[in-house]
């Protein structure tokens, strides 16, 4: 299975990395949601894991604009925000998840794995 990570936060993009790929998945990490957008276009991914924060487009409008294009693979949305904003928006972009952070690792792992049966 393939993961694309978006997060802005070396730290954070690295410990995600390192969970997701010792888990056994595929992972490619990039910073900004323009990247992202790039490399979703041209690779086929089983899962895009996003923050809703990032440079050059934004997490909410990465799915939306994923979602208008017709990716219909899960997307999972991470924040560090207040929790009625994100859970409003990410509604509205048609994104399958949200996540608050921090968030335990293993929570991530057993939503991949629900989402994901048929990768």
């Amino acid at each position: 299975m393939k993961i694309l990570v978006v997060e802005d936060n070396l730290d954070f993009a690295e410990a995600l990395f390192e969970c997701l790929t010792f888990e056994g998945y595929i992972v490619d990490v990039v910073t900004n949601g323009a990247a992202a957008w790039e490399r979703a276009v041209i690779t086929d991914y089983d899962l895009v894991l996003s923050d809703i924060e990032l440079p050059q487009l934004d997490g909410i409008s990465l799915c939306k604009k994923l979602r208008y294009h017709g990716y219909r693979l899960p997307i999972f949305l991470m924040t560090g925000l207040e929790r009625d904003l994100p859970i409003i928006l990410t509604n509205e972009a048609n994104a399958n998840a949200y996540f608050f952070k921090p968030f335990s690792f293993q929570k991530l792992l057993e939503r991949i794995q629900s989402h994901c049966l048929c990768c």
